[in-house]
């Protein structure tokens, strides 16, 4: 004990212990400079990862050197230097700057060798809303996608500047041009209605080609924009590669635009491969996989998929760099799919920060290492209206930060939604009388809560979250309380950033059940669990779009793709338990949702994603339990964006005289970086 005691009073007596503290605030500080800097300084985690262990290690050198270096009681003339004098202060100096140097030296050789010069620069600039920009072969002019009046059209202008002249247009939306690499011709993408399809056209314009269908409904799900990505052409012009549906998920594809002869590349369960982009080589196709957000590379005659980025980050939007030795993409930092861009050396790994705060999505290289990127933001806050009063639209959402599927609380003084004004999704409640707005949920950092819905006795929610890893059902009381989770299946979001959906639980109004979109063998399937997370099982419903109950526990109303093949969608009620169905609807339906009293079915629907609005169908009830509604007269619309805006969402007021709904405004530019190199 003596021995302790003499130790610590040694220890104070050369002011070991104050050195330790002023040392621990010098890393602690230095570290907290490393960690705000080194995003900025384009350096990765790594760096600051070693600033870490450098401050570590060099602790205990900092105590021996204050233990030698100590403060005696002999005369300062006789003394050794004290724990602040200059051989001390330069010590700790050194070892701080040798872990901010060693930091530096690592993210330095970590991100490749020296950064280029870049300027980020506008490119086309008009009203609406511009998504990408493709070279033509010389980098001379330039396809590019825009909204007017409520749909997206393609037109080519010289990059010189100049009047631009249409491609492709019409009520529905032509989107994503890709030049072929002989210049003659131009692949995009659009939905008639009947599915998202592949379509090639001469450069100068004319009739388009339909190549090949993707089996995803472009209305229902947007990010069904990803099955072609920024070089999808082979480099002799004469196939496409492209993303495609299937049972478990989506794969990637080639085909060839002539003889229409296809290759299967990928068809991993449950993942969603897209965006690809064939080398100029011809030899690999590089691709993003989600729901992770991962990069890899697949042989372009088929073979073996090689992962070639998987570090946990939201990475997309690959493509090659003229000599195939890079792959640039972006990493996803907001909600509308907006990053930054960086570039990844295939053959080492090594990563470059290409910009900062820049907002890119799609960045597409030129032939003469210009790379043209697109910056769109859409604004979305919620709005009520009364049923047939369109002009008593009254904005109720105090953020326009991805405010999404809103629902009234029974008693209709509330109303629940999630919100990303924090970065990431969470859930929020409106007060109906005082304007004022609550956080529901907190979840964990890197994690989001989505897709909410009130339990019919308004006590509680039910949603998706990601807390525990996959997207799994969670419950929360509207009073307080921590978040519990009651089911063990993963249920994969599919990647709507905005929306999320179409993966929605709903809570039974009789409150036997909730169901949910679960993958099954013929996709999304029909599911049931209790509220305490038993008795989970699937019906025998599936491929479904989107649902909600009609009166009770065991009716339905859903949209499916027809079965005939043809890619329309339909709208049907059915019974759980006997399998009878009606079919009330053939339209191009989302969002839909049934009104108090089995009266109506409100949904969204348009000819084009941007001129989305709401509509409502009126049912005749049926007259017993079990038994089925009908359709009661023709659909009536419910709002008028006009394309300036559209509609996601929409839900009932209890009285059934008015709803909610969120009001999207898209816009956004095409960039260009030059100096890439």
């Amino acid at each position: 004990m003596t021995s302790s005691s003499n130790f610590l009073e040694e220890l104070r007596r050369r002011k070991v212990l104050r050195a330790a503290v002023v040392y621990a605030a010098a890393a602690f500080a230095v570290l907290e400079f490393a960690d705000i800097a080194a995003p900025r300084l384009g350096l990765p985690d790594s760096a600051v990862d070693l600033v870490l262990w450098a401050g570590a290690l060099g602790f205990p050198i900092a105590l021996a050197l204050s233990w030698f270096f100590d403060v005696r009681d002999e005369p300062a003339s006789e003394r050794g230097p004290s724990w602040l004098s200059g051989q001390v202060l330069l010590s700790a100096v050194a070892l701080i700057a040798l872990a901010v140097g060693a930091g530096w030296w690592a993210g330095s050789a970590s991100t490749g060798k020296e950064l280029p010069e870049l300027t980020l620069s506008p490119l086309v600039e008009q009203s609406g809303l511009l998504l990408s920009g493709s070279w033509s072969p010389d980098g001379s002019q330039l396809a590019y996608d825009y909204t007017l009046n409520g749909s997206m059209d393609i037109a080519i202008r010289s990059v010189a500047g100049g009047e631009p002249h249409l491609v492709a247009g019409g009520p529905n939306d032509d989107m994503m041009p890709r030049w072929s690499p002989d210049g003659s011709k131009i692949a995009f993408i659009s939905d008639d209605g009947s599915g998202m399809k592949v379509y090639v056209v001469a450069a100068s314009g004319g009739i388009r080609r339909m190549i090949a269908k993707t089996y995803l409904p472009y209305l229902d799900r947007f990010t069904s924009v990803a099955v072609i990505g920024s070089q999808p052409w082979s480099p002799d012009s004469t196939k496409l590669v492209l993303s495609r549906a299937h049972p478990l998920g989506l794969g990637l594809f080639t085909i060839d635009i002539e003889t229409r002869e296809e290759t299967q590349l990928t068809s991993e369960p449950g993942m969603l491969d897209a965006r690809a982009a064939w080398s100029h080589d011809g030899n690999q196709i590089a691709f993003m996989r989600n729901p992770a957000g991962d990069l890899f590379v697949v042989p372009a005659a088929g073979g073996e998929v090689k992962p070639l980025l998987v570090d946990g980050n939201p990475n997309g939007s690959p493509a090659w760099s003229n000599d195939d030795s890079k792959i640039i993409f972006t990493v996803t930092k907001n909600e509308t799919g907006g990053g930054d861009i960086w570039d990844i050396d295939v053959a080492s790994g090594e990563l470059r920060s290409l910009t900062t705060g820049a907002g890119a999505s799609v960045p597409i290289p030129s032939s003469t290492g210009r790379i043209s990127y697109s910056r769109w933001t859409h604004e979305t806050s919620f709005y009520r209206t009364q049923v047939g009063k369109p002009d008593t639209d009254e904005q109720i959402s105090l953020s326009v930060g991805d405010n999404f599927g809103q629902g009234y609380s029974p008693d209709g003084s509330t109303i629940l939604f999630q919100s990303a004004r924090s970065g990431r999704s969470e859930l929020w409640l409106h007060d109906l009388a005082t304007g004022a707005e609550q956080q529901l949920t907190r979840p964990p950092d890197a994690k989001e809560d989505r897709t909410p819905d009130w339990s019919p006795d308004g006590t509680q929610v039910v949603f998706l979250s990601n807390r525990g890893g996959p997207f799994q059902l969670w419950v929360v009381n509207v009073d307080g309380g921590a978040p519990h989770r009651i089911s063990d299946q993963a249920i994969p979001m599919d990647g709507d950033w905005w929306v999320q959906a179409r993966m929605a639980p709903r809570w039974a109004p009789d409150g036997s059940a909730i169901a949910y979109l679960a993958p099954g063998e013929r996709g999304s399937t029909l599911s049931l669990i209790s509220a305490d997370g038993s008795d989970a099982r699937k019906t025998g419903i599936s491929g479904v779009l989107r649902f909600d109950w009609f009166l009770d526990g065991r009716r339905v109303i859903y949209t499916r793709n027809k079965l005939d093949g043809s890619g329309q969608i339909e709208m049907l009620a059915a019974d759980l338990e006997t399998g009878d169905e009606v079919i009330l609807l053939d339209a191009n339906a989302t969002e839909l949702e049934v009104a108090p009293g089995g009266v109506a079915v409100a949904y969204n629907s348009a000819d084009s994603h941007f001129s989305m609005n709401r509509w409502r169908l009126a049912l005749a009830r049926p007259d017993g339990d079990g038994r089925l509604p009908v359709a009661a007269g023709e659909p009536e619309q419910l709002t008028f964006g006009r394309g300036i805006w559209h509609v996601h969402g929409g839900a009932w007021a209890p009285n059934g005289n008015e709803f909610v709904y969120t009001r999207d405004y898209d816009r956004g530019n095409l960039f260009v970086i030059d100096g890439y190199r």
